[in-house]
């Protein structure tokens, strides 16, 4: 799919992003699964759209929440380096990461109550993931650019990204999930769910394959309300970093188009894979619960095309990052059969997916 942003090497796109930072440029950058180049595109002669349109997509976790969807419409590739190291800084009012990171304690005992509700009362939520953060400081301009490369070396197999809209946002991460993704007979999707350590050798466990079906139902009965019949499944264990989910992965037999597109979109987002069942209530419980708000953590982010092609992910494994401090997001599935301590275990877990890289 060469028709999608220009390549350029991956030290190409470092350099390109360590210029776009120090500008305050809106841009991103991103390396496909097993592709070795990357995708650049900056957004110089005007500021990104703010909706969701054609170019490179970043949505939030809450559409009806108070961070809005934005588009990068690129006007200028990584052939432009020059011009854009010619340009001069702007001045942009950064927005700061509100709030702190929660302890341990608080983690386990706010699972636990959470956990309690679903023992005592199972039509409430039959899953809920919840999340919590992690925050560093650190000098994310001179940081980020090697950082970029040294996610795109250690996980071939991820959807490296990296997007910066001054005054609104700047995302990167390592996600394993795909939520659209156009190919020769339609479009694919999956339903990623159920946490292990990677490398276990033995059944996955009763909570981890209810946690996984809930995610693989809800997606067939939104295809279905599609109108999509022809989709053929296949369930199988994928490695992501240090860690490995349940995934089934949907082929959906569908010419390219870019209203069924979008309409896939609005009913496949958010999955339960990032917050729950039932939908749409277990969103608003989220945002009861969790201590901080998850922004663009658990939306998606990639690219769409008006003939209705897209390459978009989920956002996971990620960080949000000002220019003095980076925030990691982790969350985990909690089902009436969780354990606490294994909860906390599982974010941990995937909170190295990018901290092994620093």
């Amino acid at each position: 799919m060469n028709h999608f942003s220009p390549y350029c090497s991956v030290v190409e796109a470092s350099e390109l992003i360590a210029c776009c930072l120090a500008k305050n440029i809106p841009f991103y950058a991103c390396r496909y699964p097993d592709e070795e180049d990357c995708c650049f595109g900056a957004q110089v002669n005007s500021h990104p759209v703010a909706q969701v349109t054609d170019g490179f997509r970043v949505v939030p976790f809450n559409v009806d929440g108070e961070d809005a969807p934005f588009t990068i419409v690129p006007d200028t590739y990584p052939a432009d380096k020059r011009s854009l190291q010619a340009l001069p800084v702007r001045e942009v009012k950064e927005k700061h990461l509100p709030g702190v990171d929660i302890d341990k304690n608080t983690y386990l005992n706010d699972v636990q109550s959470v956990v309690d509700a679903m023992k005592k009362d199972k039509a409430v939520f039959s899953k809920l993931v919840f999340s919590r953060t992690i925050t560093r400081s650190c000098d994310t301009a001179s940081f980020l650019p090697q950082y970029f490369a040294r996610l795109c070396t250690r996980y071939p197999s991820a959807y490296v990204f990296m997007v910066y809209n001054p005054g609104v946002c700047g995302w990167m991460g390592a996600t394993p999930e795909v939520l659209l993704l156009s190919q020769p007979q339609g479009y694919a999707t999956m339903a990623l769910a159920g946490t292990r350590v990677a490398g276990i050798c033995e059944e996955w466990g009763r909570k981890e394959i209810a946690e996984q079906q809930y995610v693989t139902h809800y997606i067939a009965e939104k295809l279905q309300q599609c109108g999509l019949d022809n989709v053929t499944t296949h369930t199988y264990t994928k490695q992501a970093a240090q860690v490995e989910h349940l995934c089934t992965h949907f082929d959906i037999d569908a010419r390219h188009d870019a209203m069924l597109r979008d309409r896939l979109l609005s009913h496949l987002h958010p999955t339960p894979a990032v917050a729950g069942v039932p939908m749409p209530e277990v969103v608003s419980a989220i945002e009861g619960v969790e201590k901080h708000s998850r922004r663009y953590y658990g939306g998606y982010i990639g690219e769409a095309l008006p003939d209705g092609c897209c390459r978009l992910y989920v956002n996971l494994r990620s960080m949000e990052f000002t220019s003095h401090a980076v925030r990691l997001y982790v969350g985990g599935g909690l089902t009436a059969d969780s354990v606490a301590q294994d909860e906390w275990n599982e974010t941990c877990a995937k909170s190295q997916t990018l901290l092994s890289a620093f």
